[in-house]
């Protein structure tokens, strides 16, 4: 069997390497360094995003062969509403966010489980057009647990049965007007797999294209 141990690094490498950089390698928004435990003082947020199922590979719209959102397969019978939690921790280089999330997420219609996850975001922020609409790109690496394995995630997982845990990785784009930064439009692919079978077996799970709104306080 192929070893997949290259691989777990590669994940788990940008979690260790933010858990291990200094407070002084943090940018102008956080100059005091690490503030996960402090009282909330505008590095906190709120989202809540809803969207159906999308039936493409995220490897196909995402990465092999982009495709703009309103091009992709969407389910009208298949639906998540999710809710999260996350704050600023941490910039790096001056423009990279670190902010911890948790969510909890209820899919409704043909698949119905509940979702609730634990995730690390890097969220790059600095465009030059910020002055007309300020933008952030986010990615994550963390854990999805699911309620129950649902046939839809069954038939994703390839040659395995699926998981209720599995990697989190949720791509997401944020819009904000620049004097109201604190209202933000998001669109958040929603996706969880086995990650190459580093966290599972399973190729892939459910997946949704959310839009929604976060607010920062």
């Amino acid at each position: 069997m192929p070893s997949f141990r290259p691989l777990r690094a590669a994940v788990l490498a940008p979690v260790l390497a933010a858990l291990l950089v200094p407070p002084a390698a943090a940018g102008e928004r956080n100059p005091t360094g690490w503030r996960l435990f402090s009282p909330c003082a505008d590095n906190c947020a709120v989202a809540v995003f809803a969207g159906p199922h999308v039936d493409n590979s995220m490897a196909d719209v995402l990465f092999k062969a982009p495709e703009l959102p309103f091009t992709w397969d969407y389910r009208s019978d298949d639906h998540l509403v999710g809710v999260t939690f996350s704050r600023h921790a941490a910039t790096l280089f001056g423009h990279v966010d670190l902010e911890p999330e948790i969510g909890l997420g209820q899919r409704l219609g043909r698949q119905d489980e509940t979702e609730v996850w634990t995730a690390l975001y890097a969220r790059y922020r600095g465009f030059p057009w910020d002055h007309i609409v300020t933008t952030t790109i986010a990615a994550s690496i963390g854990f999805s647990y699911a309620s129950d394995v649902s046939e839809v995630e069954e038939s994703r997982a390839g040659e395995a049965q699926g998981d209720r845990l599995l990697h989190y990785f949720s791509p997401e784009i944020t819009f904000a007007l620049p004097d109201r930064p604190d209202i933000e439009l998001l669109f958040r692919f929603h996706h969880r797999s086995g990650v190459f079978g580093i966290v599972s077996d399973a190729r892939g799970g459910a997946h949704y294209g959310t839009v929604g709104l976060r607010f920062r306080f």
